[in-house]
């Protein structure tokens, strides 16, 4: 039958109301009513549901964009230029072994260019970076913490609430990657004390299609990056500065974001919280069924809080690759496997230079789904299989 578990690259399949709205805008002529003056039309509509799931007052502080690449990228850009500290000091940021080469590389970029130094904390055996791990490294210089919720390679959730606590009040801001935690795992924007920015993709556990993301931003100061057309304004040479437009460029992609806004709520219909328990349950149940696996290598997870949905695991003769290849070719069953996109925490898990295969569960996925991927591992640990 096979089993799709790659939902941390891309939930599959989506909601039927997703298809249909999505379907809906590529057969009607396009009015993009988005860019006028008032913001009417779905990109408002989806504005106000993601202002809704996360607990912010003003839906203009929620940028719509392509990816959480971008809206990692706008932060990055637009707080870490050179020059943004008096004095000859380059600026200083603090970020984590658990992230994402969306902002890895950014911040790599601008490190290699000298004018960024970048100090990296790494988890502890508890699977968090401790906000006194976080308040060691900060400096004069220091002007951004940059730090996943929730990794996406072990499922391991971050004190994120906790960091941003540690630095409200100064002129320091925090970056939250989101995309792994986003309609699995709580975050209410409203109790994020400080200057911070929400990251998300649109199409991971908020259901959306690829090409959507958004940016949740605590005021209209963050320097542009990306100027272009707007629709609005055309007259000024100018971008527009106020919100949400201010960081928003070029033809909006409407049918992603009518897609985009289903989404969002479907999550909202079924609660962020019984989505959570639902991917809990599916990997507590897979992490026992592999653990019971002759030369299964499970990644550790503490307190089992499997809500980002995400299982690792090494087998013993097998390289990753191969073994997600077979997985695929031979059961059907659809994981990832490698690096993931996230080298550095494969230097904590000691899976260098290989990566693991990696599991991935989202809410259409059932028991039966994780009992053909624990009976395919079995039989390919035992010689010969029989598939």
């Amino acid at each position: 039958m096979g089993a799709y578990l790659n939902n941390a690259a891309t939930t599959f399949p989506k909601p039927p109301a997703v298809l249909a709205a999505v379907t809906r805008f590529l057969a009607q002529p396009p009015r993009d009513a988005g860019r006028s003056s008032g913001d009417a039309g779905i990109s408002a509509v989806c504005r106000r549901e993601l202002a809704d799931l996360f607990g912010l007052a003003d839906a203009q502080r929620v940028v719509l964009l392509p990816s959480a690449t971008y809206a990692l990228n706008l932060v990055v850009q637009g707080l870490l230029s050179p020059g943004h500290v008096s004095g000859r000091l380059p600026v200083h940021a603090i970020t984590t072994a658990l992230e994402h080469n969306s902002l890895l590389r950014p911040l790599e970029h601008l490190r290699r260019k000298g004018t960024l130094e970048l100090s990296f904390l790494h988890p502890e055996d508890d699977g968090r970076v401790h906000p006194e791990a976080v308040a060691a490294e900060l400096r004069p210089n220091t002007r951004l913490i940059a730090i996943t919720h929730a990794s996406n390679v072990t499922g391991w959730i971050q004190p994120v609430e906790e960091v941003a606590s540690l630095v409200a009040g100064e002129d320091v801001a925090v970056l939250i990657d989101a995309s792994q935690s986003a309609g699995a795992v709580d975050l209410n924007y409203a109790e994020l004390p400080g200057r911070v920015f929400v990251a998300m993709a649109g199409h991971k556990g908020l259901f959306g299609p690829m090409g959507t993301g958004a940016l949740l931003v605590p005021d209209a100061t963050l320097p542009q990056t990306i100027v272009g057309g707007t629709g609005v304004r055309s007259d000024s040479p100018l971008h527009p500065a106020e919100l949400p437009l201010r960081h928003e460029a070029g033809t909006p992609n409407l049918p992603g974001i009518a897609g985009f806004t289903e989404g969002l709520r479907f999550v909202r219909e079924q609660t962020v919280a019984k989505l959570g328990s639902h991917r809990q349950r599916l990997v507590r149940r897979l992490r026992a069924g592999l653990a019971d696996v002759p030369g299964v290598r499970l990644a550790p997870l503490p307190k089992e809080d499997g809500r980002a949905g995400i299982v690792a695991f090494t087998l013993s003769g097998w390289d990753a690759g191969d073994l997600g290849y077979t997985l695929m070719e031979s059961f059907a069953i659809e994981t990832r496997a490698g690096l993931h996109c996230a080298p550095r925490i494969h230097d904590v898990l000691d899976t260098l230079p290989d990566g693991n295969v990696r599991a991935s569960v989202a809410a259409f996925n059932t028991e039966g789904d994780i009992e053909q991927l624990i009976a395919a591992v079995k039989c390919l640990a035992e010689a010969p299989c029989a598939v």
